[in-house]
């Protein structure tokens, strides 16, 4: 796929005698001026479809400076990836001291050709000014649960990736329109189901169990599928007989070992060969040797790096239906991919991948889009924001069923092609050729950059679930991931926590006994990868040992450590580290950077009532009376809260005033602790609007204050929720 940078941004400074005009500012003076423009008019540039706000300047869809190159999906750890291209220089709100600005993108599936959308997501990398060669290659990703079926039946869903700079796509929105960004489909492969409930197996296969049986057996336990088969050589030939596949396309694996072992004797077959009919060695090999990069079958089209996982990443599109070693119930075939990275001194082999794919009846004229990842170890190559940006160039080689030269970066594949491009490692402390040094990168899914000194969130989004928090401590599950630099094998660390202002000495592991640290492990064996859940206990003094140690064996998200909270922690900022074991003396730990993190343990306060005698509930009141009562929805770190009257239907919109409220920090007009004996009206006739609603219908009604606050709880999975409700009638009369 191409990479042309859009137009370049102009550099030239603003005349400082020249005034703003909001309604003439250009689109690179607009770009710096962004969030304070949507809060103006958020429809300034024209990207929202049904607004009563009229566009100033019509910009969406703008990929001068970022654009998605490629979407791809990983069937075997069900990734969901994007490649995005930074295009310019400038233009990303500052260098890499400042903090940048942020590339969101969010993920959707569709399952009937995009007449509906399902919501995978929401993730975001930093972007900063960067002088040099363009564009830079940086890749998203989000783990999701696709919808799995029987491996006979084909289950190729669109995937949709929308990229947005500095505003997040909108969840369940899959037609929105980014300002600058833009918005890519793809058509993706879900594999088929390894375990499967066995009632669930029966009634696909629809078979109806006699009564005795149903109450015999659990249906509720799980089956392993069938694990597939590896197709033969004399397997493939009958497969491809009469299609469209070449004949040194199919057994390109046997005359590869054979060649290479220089086994090829041209008088007579290899013993693998043994037994194919109409079958010419001779001309077999001579087609093979006059195959060079063919990408007619697949194609890497885009490589990149996810910072925020340490990983490099390919996406791939297969382009044919037929000739990949069998359908989605067989073993298939694997599409290999080699990285190499020069950081500054010459290519250096970074390691091997590979996804696995399939024949299928048809596939669209697009292809299908997979994806490669590759752990990789950034810590060593890191430099402080102070000595400039540090850029490293990537070559990725792809080759079809046999893994690509590990020592020839340039070494040519037979089916497949090769791609470079250039990547930005993001500062860090300066590493020794060797040295093994922690780094504590994300705390609760936060990175530990967007954690101010008292250990609140200043302004981020969750890596994994996307949610924002703002202002916010933590509470609940807090994860805690970091690497190490030049790891290996056999290390062993602990995570320490202390009282914040304490001193150094008053550390203390986090130790996660008897249960054990749960972690998943990613591992490579030279052919497929594996995800498993594996625990690790306690190696004493609350040492664990290090599974991150190689592009072959990598934990999921860098995970390290796991701290439950209490109700004792409520309240109290405690400092974070980890210590990595160098010669088995605690003493003489190497230590990392330190994280202070404040804990709430606090849900939010929810009361109401209704202004009635003694302020009782369940009153009766007439059709287009006006209810009034009073409200509390606080908290020390508010978030925000809302009305709902159940049953909704007979209610046909009513709702109190005000409806509903949002935290100043959350950009509404309500300053913590929130609202405290506040004031409500319910009109329950007719609400003029807009939109009209009402009136209430006679019925019986609950009216629920529900309160939200803003601390990050359990890693970005949700925040602290809150409700009350009260009971009232309305008389239809006699």
């Amino acid at each position: 796929m191409a990479k042309t940078p859009g137009r370049q941004a102009s550099t030239a400074p603003p005349k400082g005698s020249d005034k703003i005009s909001l309604a003439k500012l250009p689109p690179e003076a607009a770009r710096k001026s962004f969030k304070a423009l949507l809060l103006s008019n958020p429809n300034y540039f024209g990207n929202l479809k049904e607004s009563e706000f009229q566009p100033i300047l019509n910009i969406a869809g703008d990929t001068a400076y970022e654009n998605i190159g490629c979407v791809g999906f990983n069937p075997q750890l069900n990734r969901l990836e994007a490649v995005v291209y930074i295009n310019q220089a400038t233009g990303y709100d500052g260098d890499v001291c400042s903090s940048g600005s942020q590339e969101f993108v969010r993920f959707y599936l569709s399952y009937d050709g995009g007449a509906t959308w399902q919501d995978q997501g929401l993730t975001s990398f930093t972007a900063y000014d960067v002088p040099g060669p363009k564009p830079l290659e940086y890749d998203v990703t989000v783990s999701i649960n696709p919808s799995e079926k029987f491996c006979f039946f084909q289950n190729l869903p669109l995937a949709r990736a929308i990229l947005s700079w500095n505003a997040p796509p909108p969840a369940g929105s899959p037609d929105w329109m980014p300002v600058w960004g833009n918005v890519v489909d793809a058509q993706i492969q879900i594999a088929g189901f390894e375990l499967i409930v066995l009632g669930q197996f029966l009634a696909d296969a629809k078979a109806e169990l006699p009564a005795e049986y149903k109450n015999a057996v659990d249906l509720r336990q799980p089956i392993q599928a069938s694990p597939p088969k590896a197709l033969s050589a004399a397997d493939r030939h009958t497969l491809y007989n009469g299609k469209n596949v070449p004949v040194h396309r199919y057994l390109f694996s046997e005359l590869q070992q054979a060649l290479e072992a220089q086994a090829a004797d041209l008088q007579g077959a290899p013993s693998a060969l043994a037994g194919i009919p109409d079958f010419s060695l001779t001309s077999v090999i001579e087609q093979l040797l006059n195959t060079d990069g063919d990408t007619s079958y697949e194609e890497l089209n885009c490589v990149g790096l996810n910072p925020n996982l340490g990983q490099l990443v390919g996406i791939i599109n297969v382009k044919q239906p037929a000739g990949y070693s069998g359908g989605p119930c067989t073993a298939g075939s694997q599409e290999y991919v080699a990285f190499w990275v020069d950081w500054g001194s010459g290519w250096t082999y970074a390691g091997t991948t590979s996804v696995n794919v399939h024949d299928f009846s048809a596939i669209p004229a697009g292809g299908l889009q997979y994806s490669v990842f590759l752990p990789v170890d950034l810590a060593s190559h890191r430099q402080p924001c102070e000595a400039g940006p540090k850029t490293a160039k990537v070559r990725a080689v792809l080759s079809w069923d046999a893994p690509p030269s590990t020592t020839n970066p340039y070494a040519p594949a037979v089916w497949g092609n090769s791609e470079e491009t250039q990547i930005l490692i993001d500062p860090g402390p300066a590493v020794a050729p060797g040295q093994q040094i922690p780094f504590l990168s994300r705390v609760g899914d936060i990175d530990e950059s967007l954690i101010d000194s008292s250990g609140i969130i200043t302004d981020a989004y969750a890596l994994e679930t996307g949610n924002h928090y703002v202002h916010a401590p933590f509470g609940g599950r807090i994860t805690i991931a970091g690497f190490i630099s030049n790891p290996t094998p056999g290390m062993k660390y602990r995570v320490m926590k202390k009282p914040h202002g304490a001193p150094d000495s008053a550390y203390a592991p986090i130790v996660n006994e008897p249960a054990g640290l749960t972690l998943t492990l990613d591992e490579f064996n030279g052919s497929t990868w594996t995800q498993t859940e594996q625990t690790f206990h306690d190696l004493g003094d609350g040492y664990y040992p290090y599974e991150n140690y190689s592009w072959a064996h990598a934990v999921e998200a860098n995970i390290m450590g796991v701290w439950y909270t209490t109700a004792a922690d409520n309240g109290n900022a405690y400092d974070l580290r980890i210590d990595l074991s160098v010669d088995g003396n605690p003493a003489d730990d190497a230590h990392s950077n330190g994280v202070t993190v404040l804990v709430n343990q606090a849900a939010p306060v929810a009361a109401l009532d209704i202004n009635l005698g003694g302020g009782a509930e369940c009153g009766f009141f007439s059709p287009g009376d006006t209810i009034t009562g009073n409200y509390t929805a606080s908290s020390e770190y508010f978030g925000r809260f809302s009305f709902v009257i159940l049953p909704a239907g007979p209610a046909n919109g009513v709702l109190p005033a005000p409806p509903a409220g949002a935290s100043t920090w959350l950009g509404g007009a309500i300053a913590d602790p929130g609202v405290s004996s506040g004031a409500y009206a319910l009109n329950t006739g007719v609400n003029p609007g807009p939109p009209p609603t009402g009136p209430m219908a006679a019925c019986g009604y609950s009216l629920t204050v529900q309160v939200w606050d803003r601390t990050n709880v359990d890693s970005g999975a949700t925040t602290y929720y809150n409700q009350a409700s009260v009971g009232f009638c309305l008389n239809a009369g006699d």
